[in-house]
């Protein structure tokens, strides 16, 4: 496979073959801080979430056009019957120019059932499609666990109907990576991701964490929601939403890197659900989000390209679009 000139800027590399050893090297990185004041967007890789990944790989080329930069990891999801990797996602790796990552929404059974191995069949054939693919797959379990609106949060009570105490789910956790690596699926990384909530009613992270050994990134999901003080929150800042989680998160494993798993900001010249913000502009958002300096284990971006409770694309605007490829930009070769 051919490398771009590092040389071309990032855009000049679009539409072109990736470089799949700076991309792993990059991925693989411990999560060593940054020299201080380095903005978000010379330290991280950009990957994206968009409609019908894995189903339909070349989202993510069109993606790649309309930013006008490679787009290097593939956010998805996966439910509790679905095996992985499987066909779909060896097209959309692209040839390991792009890293998986997989929400794996295995939320509809009782922590407790997992280390009582009613669910060992499964984990071994994901076992053994994991150990047919030659490369790392980022596996997120049970993402946005410590959210109260699911129905598999880890509660003191345990009283969720898939859910159970946060001993359980630290065990549930611990079986479940330990069971996948002792039958040779050590390609599998694991994502600890809760999302950038800590008001009252989440569950607090650092009761759940599943300790350094069973942990390789730290994950965050965390959205601007954009209203004007009504439900899901008013207009919030990058800083604003992710400050607080970022701090517990990192203080709980020492090296590793944080990945945003998910995130984007409400469109404020569209009234999608809240309402119009017309002092608000999601491409200063953007630009906002991509210069800070205060994050310097963040190594991955991965934005969530599609309209569902607001339109969360990247393209939403002209303003937005003109921020995501100036800021995209400036990442890393």
């Amino acid at each position: 496979m051919s490398l771009p000139d590092p040389t071309l800027s990032r855009r000049a590399v679009v539409g072109a073959s990736l470089a799949v050893p700076a991309a792993a090297a990059l991925a693989l990185e411990p999560g060593v801080a940054h020299a201080a004041g380095t903005p978000l967007g010379r330290q991280v890789r950009f990957g994206a979430y968009a409609w019908n990944v894995p189903w339909t790989p070349g989202v993510l080329d069109d993606l790649q056009r309309t930013v006008q930069a490679p787009v290097t990891i593939a956010s998805y999801f996966y439910g509790p019957d679905d095996v992985f990797p499987a066909q779909q996602d060896i097209d959309t790796a692209r040839g390991g120019a792009r890293d998986l990552l997989v929400a794996w929404e295995i939320g509809k059974f009782r922590y407790s059932e997992w280390p009582a191995g009613l669910h060992d069949a499964r984990l071994d054939r994901i076992a053994a499609a994991a150990r047919a693919y030659p490369r790392p797959v980022y596996v997120r379990p049970w993402p946005e666990m410590n959210g109260d609106w699911t129905t598999f949060q880890p509660t003191p009570a345990g009283e969720k109907q898939h859910g159970g105490t946060p001993a359980e789910f630290v065990a549930a956790w611990r079986y479940v990576v330990t069971y996948l690596r002792a039958r040779g699926a050590t390609n599998l990384r694991w994502v600890f991701n809760p999302t950038t909530d800590t008001y009252e009613g989440t569950t607090d992270i650092r009761a759940i964490y599943p300790g350094d050994a069973y942990v390789d990134v730290l994950g965050l999901d965390g959205y601007n929601w954009g209203n004007t003080g009504v439900s899901w929150g008013p207009w919030r800042t990058f800083e604003d939403i992710y400050r607080v989680q970022y701090d517990r998160l990192v203080a709980l494993h020492p090296t590793a890197p944080v990945w945003i798993c998910e995130v984007g900001c409400k469109e404020p010249s569209y009234d999608d659900g809240a309402p119009r913000i017309k002092s608000a502009s999601k491409g200063r958002w953007i630009t906002d989000m991509f210069a800070a300096t205060t994050f310097p284990r963040v190594r991955a971006v991965c934005w969530f390209h599609t309209r569902k409770e607001r339109d969360w694309r990247v393209n939403s605007s002209t303003d937005a679009l003109k921020a995501i490829r100036k800021a995209l930009d400036q990442m890393p070769a």
